[in-house]
């Protein structure tokens, strides 16, 4: 008995009807292929996940700034609670008093 060739729901490839699977996720019966392409695309979900999280955490430690009005030009920008720079304006170069 010759088994049917079916396609995939997922990537339309067409598969032995008997090689089709389950898919609990997808919602649907995908190829061998698809769900040997599914743990791929999950560990790099992962990865990228993962590789957020550091970026969210590198963020995180970044000193905090204030907004800074200045009083000779108006130009605004931010000054770092910190270190307490920039000392000057970065437009007109004028010396900022307080903050």
């Amino acid at each position: 008995m010759q088994d049917v060739m079916v396609p995939c729901k997922k990537c339309g490839n067409k598969v032995p009807a008997s090689s089709l699977k389950q898919d609990i996720d997808e919602r649907m019966v995908i190829c061998p292929d698809c769900i040997k392409n599914k743990g791929i695309h999950k560990e790099i979900k992962e990865e990228v996940f993962r590789k957020k999280e550091e970026n969210r955490i590198v963020e995180e430690e970044k000193p905090a700034k204030i907004a800074h009005k200045c009083t000779s030009c108006g130009y605004k920008f931010k000054i770092d609670i910190e270190t307490k720079k920039p000392k000057n304006c970065p437009y007109c170069n004028a010396r900022v008093m307080s903050f």
